[in-house]
């Protein structure tokens, strides 16, 4: 099945001002309510678009910073919720790896260590 274009973000939004007046209904809407967490999806649906379209639009010169911002004001309340044990830290992990592009900082890699072992070394290992 072939992919679906994205819409564009003229689709999602008329102006800037109608963009950050969109966005700040929306989280509005979820903290008024207190019934909702604000979530990527969740904005997606208020704006009438889908997750992949909100992720793209994060990229677009006139409307990424604000798209922007609201992912990291949902990444906000989704992290104390997860430092206040309101939500799993697995569903956490999950939501920022998927949703907010975090990644697992990979170890160092480690110098190799010669030992030098002396003495009776060889006859103990027979």
């Amino acid at each position: 099945m072939p992919k679906s274009k994205q819409p564009s973000a003229r689709a999602v939004f008329v102006s800037p001002s109608d963009c950050t007046e969109r966005i700040g209904a929306y989280f509005d809407a979820c903290l008024t309510d207190n019934r909702e967490v604000p979530d990527v999806e969740g904005l997606a649906v208020f704006l009438s678009t889908t997750r992949e379209a909100l992720i793209a639009l994060k990229q677009d010169p006139i409307y990424g910073d604000e798209v922007g911002k609201a992912f990291n004001r949902i990444a906000a309340v989704k992290k104390q919720l997860a430092f206040g044990g309101k939500i799993p830290a697995t569903v956490f992990t999950f939501d920022m790896r998927n949703n907010h592009g975090y990644t697992d900082k990979a170890d160092a890699p480690k110098e190799p260590i010669t030992v030098n072992f002396e003495g009776r070394t060889a006859e103990w290992a027979q």
